[in-house]
């Protein structure tokens, strides 16, 4: 009896004093991706390769610290060119790899994400998710939706995004009088400029229909696509997320709307698998001028999309 009580004693005594070890929840972590590339010199969160995680309480060892290293807060620092492995483990002997490829900045395979139609109801959603990726985007806004949502938009700029002018109301722009058409795309500048308290960067026209006299007035480059999801017309996240996947090679501008749930949900799929495999979604801008090209003379022009500059 009197070992029987000691147990006790010394069981409840446990529970007290370290409760993580008989918690399931404190410890739970699920791998969800095991492998990534990252890029020389690159901080990389690691909540999207590892979801349910209280990065204290994991142990994170790699098998080669010249290559990656990770923070307890849940980072991977790109150290150098080369490929190590990263072990997951927790108090209870929980153990999981995780396949790291560092890569030169020089190999980066870039593509820009740009999202339409906004400011929505769902725009602090996704730049949560993009803060917590590293992913910068290119919101094209509707300048007389940016005073219902002041605070994403001030937050798209301060987040690093790029903020694009997508007219003052979403007219199709070759279908009215070419002075309304000025007078829209002059307003939407001014519109969200009022909001976010910067100008827009670029241009994106309902529908890309546009006349190079209205281009040229947008005083900024004309960015189109070449990659439809045609998430407003399916509003399936599966789809939006396999047409993202599918349409993401180097230079490519992908097109989706930020007003969809569907789509948001099919985005964070996407981002997610193509960010573990190198991917970098960068804003339109930085698409379109790592070639070297001025921005003055993108000016006029109908942008679908960059690629790399030939080594």
């Amino acid at each position: 009896m009197r070992s029987k009580s000691l147990s006790v004693v010394l069981a409840t005594a446990a529970l007290l004093l370290f409760p993580w070890f008989f918690s399931e929840d404190a410890q739970a972590y699920k791998v969800k991706i095991d492998q990534v590339t990252i890029y020389e010199g690159e901080t990389f969160m690691m909540d999207s390769l590892i979801s349910d995680a209280e990065f204290g309480s994991l142990r994170l060892l790699t098998s080669d610290r010249t290559v990656s290293t990770p923070t307890k807060d849940g980072a991977l620092l790109g150290l150098g060119i080369g490929e190590c492995v990263i072990t997951v483990s927790d108090r209870k002997g929980t153990r999981d790899e995780i396949n790291v490829k560092v890569v030169s900045k020089e190999d980066v395979h870039m593509v820009a994400l740009t999202l339409d139609d906004g400011p929505g109801s769902h725009a602090m959603e996704l730049m949560d998710f993009f803060d917590s990726r590293n992913v910068k985007v290119t919101f094209f806004l509707i300048g007389c939706d940016v005073s219902n949502y002041p605070e994403s938009v001030k937050r798209m700029v301060d987040d690093g995004h790029e903020i694009g002018n997508h007219s003052m109301n979403h007219k199709q722009l070759t279908a009215i009088k070419k002075s309304k058409a000025l007078k829209e795309i002059e307003k939407g500048a001014k519109a969200i400029k009022k909001v976010a308290g910067v100008s827009p960067t670029v241009f994106r026209p309902p529908y890309g229909d546009s006349t190079e006299a209205q281009r040229i007035a947008a005083g900024v480059p004309t960015v189109l696509w070449n990659i439809d999801t045609l998430d407003w017309k399916y509003k399936d996240a599966d789809r939006v997320a396999n047409e993202i996947i599918n349409g993401a090679s180097d230079g490519n501008i992908i097109l989706v709307h930020e007003i969809y749930k569907t789509t948001v949900e099919g985005v964070k799929t996407a981002v997610d698998k193509l960010v573990a495999k190198g991917v970098r979604f960068v804003t339109s801008t930085t698409l379109l001028t790592r070639d070297g090209s001025e921005v003055s003379d993108l000016i006029g022009q109908r942008l679908f999309s960059k690629k790399a500059r030939k080594k």
